[in-house]
């Protein structure tokens, strides 16, 4: 963790409430509000299996990419939500909306491919912008689901790109974001950036490598703070 997001991570704490456990359709959710008014609401979605185990009291020991800057998230005045089970995610942003909007999807690897197909098929009742991490391309038996031409071809809303250079999954390779992002309407906001991190993990697709941020999680939360502000939210800086 770096020290950005370990002072943003604290800061939370001191002024995040715990998470308040909901039912929400046919999925559990823990929802985290801010100290003072949100500048908006996030969604997260996971990578992996895209599950979460929420326990009685919201917490989750999940060390995904953006379960572990959920805090700078906070700290950043955003209230967030992450669900056991994202299969409907239409009751969510119903909830979250009456939080707070914007609401944004902010998925990363697997998790890219459930925010656009829920954005592309809930319309108008869906999130109001995504950010896609790691957005997986290519399919493979542990990545069966991907983020395709086909679905991000009826996604109105703005949406950012974020990847790694040096992530080495192979089924979330930077240099096809360019082709994917061709097929977006043509009067669509995206926007992408581009980061670089060094180790060399065991599991080049797990959460603690490249593709997961390791060691750049502070600079990727400020950008993707950054475009949230700049589509409509306002917050206090991370």
């Amino acid at each position: 963790m770096t020290r950005a997001l370990a002072v943003c991570a604290v800061l939370a704490l001191l002024a995040a409430g715990p998470p308040s456990v909901e039912q929400l359709g046919r999925t559990r959710a823990a929802i985290v509000l801010p100290d003072g008014p949100p500048a908006g609401s996030i969604v997260l979605l996971p990578g992996g299996t895209t599950l979460l185990k929420i326990d009685a009291a919201g917490n989750t020991d999940s060390g995904n990419f953006v379960i572990r800057i959920r805090e700078a998230l906070v700290a950043a005045g955003f209230a967030i939500v992450y669900v056991d089970d994202p299969g409907d995610l239409r009751p969510v942003v119903a909830r979250m909306r009456a939080i707070a909007r914007p609401v944004f999807f902010l998925g990363t690897s697997n998790g890219t491919a459930v925010a656009t197909r829920a954005a592309a098929v809930l319309g108008t009742d869906g999130p109001d912008g995504l950010v896609l991490t790691s957005t997986v391309t290519g399919t493979s038996n542990q990545y069966p689901y991907a983020v395709t031409p086909a679905v991000v071809s009826h996604i109105a809303v703005p949406v950012l790109f974020v990847h790694n250079r040096n992530d080495g999954c192979r089924v979330s390779p930077p240099a096809a974001i360019a082709g994917l992002i061709a097929h977006f309407p043509s009067s669509s906001d995206v926007t992408r950036v581009d980061v670089s991190s060094a180790t060399t993990p065991n599991d080049p697709c797990g959460p603690f490598a490249p593709h997961g941020y390791l060691g750049v999680e502070g600079d990727v939360t400020a950008a993707i703070v950054e475009w949230m502000r700049a589509h409509g939210a306002q917050g206090t800086p991370p």
